[in-house]
């Protein structure tokens, strides 16, 4: 793999990785997309590019984001657990029981939390 790539490849992670941030706050402030989108003055199909990554955003932009989601830019800058979570619970939208879709949701946040942890747990035992 060339370095360019690796760049290339670097760049995808950071902005899934704010993706994944800007979509658990709009879960914990109950807002769609669409609010989140309007707000900003974009389109809907923007704002799903922004939160699944594929679309670079700039320092500005995540600017405004942060202050429409009342947030710091460093929370939609943090490092999340390798967006490990969103991908293995990609078969969510197959799942047509409401209970069982629950039941995932919290297993998912579960998981999410225990990563968290893990890291915390991680970078207190390299602290001198």
């Amino acid at each position: 793999m060339h370095e360019h790539d690796k760049e290339r490849n670097m760049d995808k992670v950071t902005f899934k990785e704010v993706g994944y941030n800007i979509q658990q706050l709009l879960k914990e402030r109950n807002m769609t997309q669409q609010m989140l989108a309007d707000s900003l003055g974009v389109s809907k199909q923007v704002m799903s590019k922004i939160i699944s990554g594929s679309k670079s955003i700039n320092v500005e932009e995540i600017s405004s984001i942060a202050s429409v989601l009342a947030t710091s830019t460093d929370r939609l800058l943090q490092t999340a657990p390798k967006c490990m979570e969103v991908q293995a619970f990609s078969f969510m939208g197959k799942i047509s029981c409401e209970k069982t879709k629950a039941k995932v949701q919290t297993l998912n946040t579960v998981i999410r939390e225990i990563l968290l942890l893990e890291e915390i747990t991680k970078a207190e035992q390299r602290k001198p």
